[in-house]
């Protein structure tokens, strides 16, 4: 049986969540990115495709461990994948690069 890890929220500082404020996904409707259904996906996708924090919403995901939606421009299971590529580490609110 699989079991979901715990999520693991940044601080609650601003700096840690100003990025989002420049997000394309802030104007859009929040079903595209939790739908679950393919055209959904491609929908969301093709908006973080062109977002200007891609990379710190995908690194916010990656280390909550976030299990639904489409974030930085990936599903649950590419994120897992993404983890796996990079050999990244999630303890406990810790992200680091495992050096292997």
């Amino acid at each position: 049986m699989l079991r979901e890890r715990p999520v693991q929220l940044p601080r609650p500082l601003i700096s840690e969540w100003d990025w989002q404020r420049n997000a394309r996904c802030r104007s859009v409707d929040v079903d595209v990115f939790y739908d679950g259904e393919t055209l959904s996906e491609v929908a969301a996708k093709a908006i973080c495709a062109d977002c200007p924090v891609i990379e710190e919403c995908r690194d916010y995901a990656i280390t909550a461990n976030e299990p639904h939606g489409i974030w930085g421009g990936l599903s649950p299971s590419e994120r897992v994948q993404h983890r796996w590529r990079q050999g990244v580490v999630v303890r406990v609110g810790l992200t680091r690069q495992c050096t292997l």
